[in-house]
């Protein structure tokens, strides 16, 4: 019986966040947009056309927040303004459908 050394295999993984950054920069977008809609469709014109703003400038930059190093703080941001976004129209759309 031939009995074989092997070597122990060095796995090297490389972990690229820029796609999964490109695809939550997408998500955020579409999400802002959709918040943008319903805060005009309830009053908030100005928040609406702010919303669109900052969806535009990110879908712009989404290369650049990608691949930078404060990526992850602007995408901690968005996430913290479409949460907070989404809270206040959505329970103001509540509202204005029980009036």
């Amino acid at each position: 019986m031939i009995v074989r050394q092997t070597r122990p295999r060095i796995v090297t993984t490389t972990y690229d966040p820029v796609p999964q950054r490109l695809l939550v920069i997408s998500r955020y977008v579409e999400n802002i947009r959709r918040l943008a809609r319903l805060a005009d469709r309830i009053g908030h014109s100005e928040l609406g056309t702010a919303m669109m703003e900052v969806a535009g400038c990110m879908e712009r930059m989404s290369n650049d927040i990608a691949v930078s190093a404060t990526g992850a703080v602007i995408l901690r941001r968005a996430a913290r303004l479409v949460g907070t976004v989404e809270g206040l129209l959505e329970r103001q759309a509540k509202l204005s459908v029980l009036h």
